[in-house]
């Protein structure tokens, strides 16, 4: 599983002879140029406008159109284009990974790993991570800790969507797309100058399919069917050359049944359970074993479920914005101010089963504000700096309901009685007040014109406030009282974490178009509480989690613009890494406590290249090569019980080896369109789902296939699409989760999934 320090060596040298060749290759070649030139995407992921191929850092920035032609939507799939991120999903949360950091608790006592933004607002549950993407301008990823300019949470790295921005231009465009499980995707959106310095853009979409996750007892209760609607409106006002703001409102909001179920999919149980060598290596047998379950067979299929209970999805989110942005002369004042209010509401069937024993039920809510000011020099000079400030008020809630479990029959395993005993439900709310604030700097110096050197500074705190109620009363709507009915205790508790990041860097360029860069970096995730604190559970409050990064890389632009190839080697150290233990709290209940147990190193190299081949021909390549694994890091394996050390096995959702190659080639037609075949190869080697590394949890090698042919009318005035995703039909495992009683669930990605599109735009 290692990857052996001759291949480091290698790799490493490798990446520094095509640095230092590059003014030889790209004189050399530039006398193949074609007339087509790859365009360079422009950047903010310093927090400056600038191209990237003049950041030091891995980013990768996918363009609007690239994630339309790639049927991306959101980010579950933009994996398939961001080398070294993988994708992980529980029910409706979403868990990134990205160099070794890998998104394990998903509560609103803990913040996410990979920060995610919109338009530079800070999002701060991981299910907010899944709104739609329509009308959007790129989709930046910064891969590895991004703890100077982004601070708190940026400990794995950073995506940032951002919208297309109303402009002068008028212009509109829609499309329609129909595919399998019924979906009808409808995107929208229009810009209108209102007068000479005043302009609208809106931005709509509608997103419906049935259930891709079939219910062989109850074809109503089928799971990941889609209804979600998104809307979007800014206004942006710009009086002087000097001065603009703009103003965002949007809302987004999903219903039906989604992908409500918190692991999805139950596979069974392990086949032996007698100790932890044989857990880790058991086969999975095909029984419920939930309470109420009745050891009942269970479906094979990964897309088969044998449930009775009808879940529920309801999320809506409402956010505004408002962006300002005047130049002083000397610098580039911005203020971005941001408000969201999100809330989630998914229930599941909590013994898995046909049999009606019972549902669970989670909602999470946060209302968030905050607050950036920003300096950006703008003279000239060698040196070069960005400040600022950051303020965030946070007030977030989790509702945990574990409702009905009814009395069952001790050998079938079966309900026996329609009424729930005493005590036997359980149910939490956990509130978590936060105040978070930063200051930071980074600047960067000349010393002569082709080499610079960096360094950045940021100071954060958090001051964050916990309280958490329980119950084992079933009522509606609910009270937390005892079961003599006086009011529940309610368990409190505060902790500050400050911690101040930085980072040290260095850049040269060799020629115009050939960049190398060398940096070392701090970032942290912050602390937070346990929602299971109480008598039983023990403690509340977990300390941050810490990297330190290092990153050698180069950007190159070769063939006068028609090819670019980005190299990064990078190795980050994981401290203090949460991990999850499991106690029984009654009744069949088995709850999560985090503790910060351990350490992990993730050392690897990724490669991003494109070459316009011809003026016809488009291809990519996109590469990640790294070795993730743990070091001391203790847990409770929930299966056994047995304390388990994960020292040298790798880190979920980490494979060793990922390669996406991608072309388009376009035909031009007499009447002066033109028809585009693309094609896009996803390759993964085999890695696990889970951090224990059960066998059961293995994912193989796979490759995944998309194909797509596009007919684009002269003057693009219109297009018509055919696609078809994972035509291949791979069914992927993207987590696998043990819930109470030893059951075994997992969340496989989306099967093959094909349609055509229609669109157009003026």
């Amino acid at each position: 599983m290692s990857m052996s320090h001759n291949l480091k060596w290698a790799l490493s040298s490798g990446v520094a002879a095509l640095a230092l060749g590059a003014p030889a290759l790209a004189q050399e070649e530039a006398q193949g140029e074609t007339e087509r030139k790859l365009g360079v995407i422009t950047v903010t992921s310093e927090k400056r406008a600038e191209s990237i191929q003049d950041v030091p850092l891995s980013v990768t920035a996918v363009s609007g159109e690239a994630l339309g032609a790639a049927g991306i939507v959101d980010l579950s799939t933009l994996d398939k284009l961001a080398p070294g991120l993988q994708f992980g999903q529980s029910g409706t949360d979403a868990r990134p990974a990205i160099r070794g950091a890998r998104t394990e608790n998903v509560s609103v006592q803990q913040d996410p790993i990979v920060s995610f933004y919109v338009d530079g607002v800070y999002r701060s549950l991981t299910s907010q991570a899944l709104a739609s993407m329509v009308d959007v301008d790129r989709v930046e990823v910064l891969r590895g800790p991004q703890g100077t300019l982004y601070g708190r949470n940026a400990f794995g790295g950073a995506v940032n969507v951002i919208s297309n921005a109303p402009s002068a231009d008028p212009e509109y465009g829609a499309s329609v797309l129909y595919g399998n499980y019924d979906r009808v995707r409808v995107e929208g959106y229009g810009n209108v100058p209102l007068s000479d310095d005043l302009f609208l853009r809106v931005a709509i979409s509608s997103d419906t399919h049935e259930p891709i996750i079939e219910n062989s007892f109850n074809p109503e209760a089928g799971l990941r069917d889609k209804d979600e609607q998104y809307v979007r409106a800014a206004l942006r006002w710009e009086p002087t050359d000097a001065l603009d703001l703009t103003l965002r409102a949007s809302r987004w909001q999903q219903g039906g049944l989604g992908n409500s179920e918190f692991g999805a999919k139950l596979m069974g149980r392990a086949l032996n359970r007698t100790n932890l060598a044989a857990v880790l290596t058991s086969p999975i047998e095909r029984v419920n074993p939930r309470v109420g379950g009745g050891n009942s067979p269970v479906p094979a299929d990964p897309y088969t479920i044998d449930y009775d209970y009808v879940p529920v999805l309801d999320t809506v989110q409402d956010s505004v914005d408002a962006e300002l942005n005047y130049d002083l002369g000397w610098a580039n004042f911005k203020a971005l101010v941001g408000y969201a209010d999100f809330s989630t509401l998914r229930t599941a069937d909590t013994d898995l089963s046909r049999f009606p024993s019972g549902f669970a039920g989670q909602q999470d809510e946060v209302e968030s504000w905050s607050q950036e000011f920003q300096l950006a020099s703008t003279t000239d000079g060698p040196l070069e700096w960005t400040t600022g400030a950051y303020f965030l008020q946070e007030k977030k809630s989790g509702l945990f309901i574990f409702d009905r479990v009814f009395t069952t029959d001790a050998l079938t395993n079966r309900p026996t009685t329609t009424i729930a005993p005493v005590g036997s439900d359980f149910n939490s709310l956990a509130k978590v007040d936060v105040d978070s604030y930063a200051i930071y700097g980074q600047a960067t110096y000349s010393l002569t014109q082709a080499l610079r050197l960096t360094a950045g500074l940021r100071y954060t705190e958090d001051e964050k406030d916990f309280s958490r109620v329980t119950t084992g009363q079933n009522t509606t709507p609910i009270t937390f009282l005892t079961n003599a009915g006086a009011p529940a205790t309610v368990f409190r508790d505060t902790a500050t974490f400050d911690k101040t990041t930085w980072k040290l860097g260095g850049e040269y360029d060799l020629t115009e178009d050939n960049l190398i860069y060398a940096s070392a970096s701090t970032g942290f995730q912050s602390g937070g509480f346990n929602n299971s604190a109480d008598a039983v559970t023990g403690g509340a409050s977990f300390d941050p989690q810490e990297v330190q990064a290092y990153e050698i890389g180069s950007k190159n632009v070769f063939l006068d613009g028609n090819m670019i190839v980005n190299l990064a080697i990078f190795q980050n150290e994981y401290e203090d890494l949460l991990a999850n233990e499991f106690v029984t709290v009654g009744a069949g209940t088995v709850v999560t406590i985090s503790t910060n147990a351990g350490e992990a190193k993730a050392t690897g190299v990724e490669i991003d290249a494109s070459w316009a081949a011809t003026d016809a021909l488009l291809l990519s390549a996109k590469a990640s090569f790294q070795n993730a694994e743990f070091g001391q890091y203790v847990i409770a394996e929930p299966i056994s019980g047995a304390q388990i050390d994960l020292d040298g096995r790798q880190v979920a959702l980490m494979p060793e080896f990922t390669l996406n190659l991608g072309g388009t080639y376009d035909i031009a037609l007499s009447g002066g369109g033109r028809i585009t075949p693309s094609a896009n190869l996803y390759y993964s080697s085999d890695y696990v789902s889970n951090d224990v590394g059960y066998e059961f949890s293995r994912q193989d090698a796979f490759s995944k296939l998309d194909l797509r042919l596009t007919y684009n009318a002269p003057d693009d005035a219109w297009y018509a699409e055919i696609f078809g995703d994972n035509i291949t039909d791979e069914a992927t495992i993207n987590r696998t989760v043990i819930f109470g009683q030893g059951a075994i669930v997992q969340n496989f990605a989306n099967p093959s999934m094909y349609g055509v599109r229609l669109g157009f735009k003026r």
